[in-house]
């Protein structure tokens, strides 16, 4: 269902596709949109939770880099999940 996820590229350009980008032309609050995002969907959650876990725990995989506009959101949000 969500096909090969490379977890070292987190896009968080509307309509780029992905558990942390919202659809093309979304606008509102991202931190809101993405835990709308967990709650609904399973596989987000779990996408979410293992980009949060690489990141409090490098030696888990290669760290990822966040692009788009709501690059240090994501980051944060993913981060969130393990504190």
């Amino acid at each position: 269902m969500y096909g090969v996820i490379d977890f070292s590229r987190i896009d968080t350009q509307p309509g780029s596709g992905g558990p942390f980008a919202p659809p093309a032309g979304w606008q509102g609050d991202y931190r809101q949109y993405l835990q709308t995002r967990i709650d609904g969907d399973i596989g987000v959650r779990q996408q979410v939770a293992v980009v949060g876990r690489i990141l409090v725990r490098p030696e888990s995989g290669t760290a990822p880099r966040f692009f788009g506009p709501h690059a240090v959101e994501a980051r944060e949000f993913a981060l969130s999940v393990w504190s």
